[in-house]
């Protein structure tokens, strides 16, 4: 089903205090593909989130802003999304058997994978994180078993905030703002043993 809102309800869900600049702003959405009117209200399909959310990183929006105003799985959209962008090809809620894993990017290019857990939180302690990743190196192994095609896995964790990319049980834990340089340097980073 597709949410359908009022103009006011819009406006008012924006933050917005003039309905002409709600309405200005929903134009400019609507000539984005964004958003549709219909019968006085405004309608919007389960993809445009997303659209939103890279038009406003296209805009020059900071990406941890952005992530934050997204859900958990809408998160692993944009990651995907980003990724596309770099030309992977890149699969969602890959399921695995024996033992049952499921793994929420999975990122292939020139025979690496890059295997991603996405976690929509700004923080996490040491001890819980470490269980996480060596979760995602397991499935990281996993996927490199059954997968022909694929000569190199990186597990990887994304997270909304943190400092700096950090290697927790020899995995990457990758912040959102820094996920486009890591992205561009997996390369070097497979090379350096952070891969299966």
């Amino acid at each position: 089903m597709i949410p359908k809102t009022t103009f006011r309800n819009f406006q008012n869900d924006s933050g917005i205090s003039s309905i002409s600049v709600a309405k200005s702003l929903f134009n400019f959405l609507s000539s984005n593909n964004i958003g549709r009117i219909s019968k006085n209200a405004i309608e919007f399909s389960g993809s445009d989130r997303i659209h939103a959310a890279i038009l406003a990183l296209e805009m020059g929006c900071d990406i941890e802003d952005v992530s934050l105003r997204l859900s958990w799985k809408d998160f692993e959209q944009l990651t995907s999304q980003l990724l596309l962008s770099f030309g992977y090809k890149t699969k969602t809620n890959v399921h695995l058997t024996n033992p049952r894993m499921e793994i929420d990017v999975v990122a292939i290019s020139s025979g690496i994978a890059i295997v991603i857990d996405c976690k929509h939180w700004r923080r996490c302690n040491y001890s819980l994180m470490s269980s996480f990743t060596r979760k995602q190196s397991a499935r990281a192994k996993r996927l490199l078993e059954l997968e022909s095609g694929i000569d190199q896995a990186v597990p990887v964790m994304i997270t909304l905030h943190a400092e700096s990319v950090n290697l927790v049980e020899g995995v990457p834990v990758v912040p959102i703002h820094k996920f486009s340089s890591f992205v561009l340097n997996v390369n070097y980073c497979a090379s350096k043993g952070y891969g299966l």
